[in-house]
């Protein structure tokens, strides 16, 4: 019976160790950079970064007015836009619409 019971809690713990592994190598993490990933890496550095915060709109860390910030993406051809929790919504949804837009 003993030996009935160490084998049941050595099942869990290798079974609890391979799903910890498993969780933490999935994902976007654990590729490994090869000549393949060069579009990639192309595609985006072309994107820009585009900030809402509650007072300003910066474009790659640049404060900018709305029609700058769609010129600068459309030149780019792609953003990545991020909102801190302090800005307003509608301010949100204005950039959206302008760079859905561009």
């Amino acid at each position: 019976m003993a030996a009935h019971d160490r084998t049941g809690r050595a099942v869990a713990i290798v079974g609890g160790a391979a799903l910890a592994v498993w969780l933490l190598t999935r994902g976007k993490g654990t590729s490994v950079p090869g000549p393949g990933n060069n579009q990639n890496a192309a595609r985006s550095a072309a994107r820009v970064a585009v900030w809402v915060r509650a007072d300003r709109i910066e474009v790659d860390g640049v404060a900018a007015e709305l029609p700058i910030v769609s010129e600068r993406a459309r030149a780019a051809g792609a953003a990545e836009v991020r909102a801190t929790g302090d800005a307003i919504t509608g301010v949100v949804w204005n950039v959206l619409r302008a760079l859905h837009g561009a």
